[in-house]
């Protein structure tokens, strides 16, 4: 369904576009550099989150009754719900996501709270209209929880969420700590995709990050899932570690091909300020990790080294050497889909409204427990939100179909992106063959900067 009509001057009419106080009025803001080779040095530096929308707030007092309608409405479109595990047994170095440490009395107490939410929105259309296409269990380290409480949760979803046939049920976590009788539990509460977070299979590159099982352990337990052949097994891996050469990337990427897993997820490194790996950094205990220019020579050695093993690119990151490997949930949660949300900091989208959940563990489990959806914030939707996942959407897969988008949501994207694309080309980030833009090599390894870009230049378009 289209959004309002389009009423805007076309950027191109309009030099008004860029930042205040930036020279020129403001275009070169969103330019990248010519003249150089654009993998390692399109931009200054990079965009380390994905882009956000905003949206105005909406008052804590005003939840319910904005909530009301919008559970009274079936879902359209795709739908996913994500379950957050707060929990993790130990705090590596990188991670900026860190919550809580796992006591394994806090297995079964969690597990009961976030049953307990589940069943909140029972009745509601919102919830038990219309398909779920995905599930993912994320954290923390969902893996963290003992067996029985991994199965409860399942199962309940699996009642509570009309999950479609073909769903696609994630469970993420580690592979320390995660014997036969979890991995027995996963099967038994419907998962059918394992992501697991191994980063490096370079044993003194995990120890350095505070991981805990060596190379020959972690070869051994994804042997150990991938034998009941029950379900896709993923691994994540990390470029642009402290004390990580090219060889040792390359070797990372080695060993997971060589176990013929389902797939993989190349991800860069980013160093929070926050994190204990840059205070190990700034203290001289640890190294830099990989400048930008490293990295961006390691993310190219990857897709290289995924081209000729025949593996199939899901997006950006994302990697499938099987047909049992989709990777929906990561798909449809950066674009359009409505997403379910439980768990202490989880966020969810109904129909472009955002909400987060209380992130405070114990405010969490109170309000669950008083009978309470437990929001700590909610969010109206932006005009042309849809629109603008939608962009998120397609540059995540490496390309966009102007004309598509055009028919759908009535704005002229091609006349309003035409500077920047015009330039983007130039600069051999994109190419485009008609109404198709194509990120290059260097434009994938930017794809963030690029989406982030888009989307303000065409906010600003919107807006004026």
């Amino acid at each position: 369904m289209k959004e309002a009509g389009w009423k805007g001057p076309l950027a191109s009419e309009d030099a008004r576009l860029g930042p205040a106080g930036h020279a020129g009025g403001g275009l070169e803001r969103y330019f990248a550099r010519e003249g150089v080779d654009p993998l390692p040095y399109a931009f200054e530096g990079k965009i380390a989150v994905h882009p956000g929308l905003g949206g105005a707030g909406v008052d804590k007092k005003d939840f319910e009754a904005t909530l009301e309608p919008l559970l009274a409405r079936p879902r359209m479109g795709k739908t996913v719900a994500y379950i957050h595990v707060p929990f993790c047994e130990t705090h590596c170095l990188y991670c900026g996501f860190y919550n809580k440490a796992y006591r394994s009395d806090d297995s079964r107490l969690y597990a009961d709270a976030l049953i307990q939410e589940l069943r909140l929105w029972r009745g509601h259309p919102a919830q038990e209209a219309g398909p779920v296409h995905a599930v993912y269990m994320g954290g923390g380290t969902p893996t963290a929880l003992e067996a029985d409480d991994i199965r409860r949760i399942l199962n309940e979803a699996r009642a509570v969420l009309p999950l479609a046939n073909d769903c696609e049920i994630t469970v993420e976590g580690r592979l320390s700590n995660f014997g036969p009788d979890k991995m027995e539990a996963c099967f038994e509460g419907g998962a059918n995709r394992f992501s697991f977070g191994v980063q490096s299979f370079d044993t003194d590159i995990r120890r350095a990050m505070g991981r805990v099982s060596d190379r020959e352990t972690l070869i051994r337990q994804l042997e150990l899932v991938q034998s009941y052949d029950q379900a896709a097994v993923i691994v994540d891996l990390i470029y642009g570690f402290p004390m990580q050469t090219m060889e040792r990337w390359q070797e990372d990427i080695a060993t997971a091909q060589s176990l013929r897993l389902d797939g993989a997820d190349c991800y860069q490194l980013n160093v929070y300020r926050t994190t204990l790996l840059a205070k190990a950094i700034e203290s001289g205990r640890l190294p830099a990790g990989a400048d930008i220019p490293r990295q961006s020579a390691m993310f190219a050695a990857g897709v290289e080294a995924m081209r000729k093993a025949f593996y199939r690119r899901l997006s950006i990151s994302h990697w499938a050497r099987t047909s049992r490997e989709r990777n929906l949930y990561n798909l449809y949660v950066k674009g359009r889909s409505h997403c379910l949300a439980f768990g202490p900091g989880a966020g969810g989208n109904l129909d472009g409204f955002f909400y987060l959940n209380q992130s405070d563990y114990r405010a969490w489990q109170a309000e669950v427990k008083a009978g309470r959806k437990p929001l700590a914030m909610l969010f109206r939707p932006v005009p042309y939100g849809k629109l603008f996942k939608a962009v998120a959407e397609g540059m995540e897969q490496g390309w966009l179909d102007l004309r598509g988008l055009e028919a759908a949501y009535g704005v002229p994207l091609g006349d309003v992106w035409k500077p920047v694309l015009d330039q983007w080309e130039r600069a051999g980030l994109v190419e485009r063959a008609g109404a198709e833009v194509v990120l290059t090599l260097a434009g994938q390894f930017w794809q963030v900067n690029l989406s982030q870009l888009l989307l303000d230049y065409l906010k600003r378009a919107l807006e004026d």
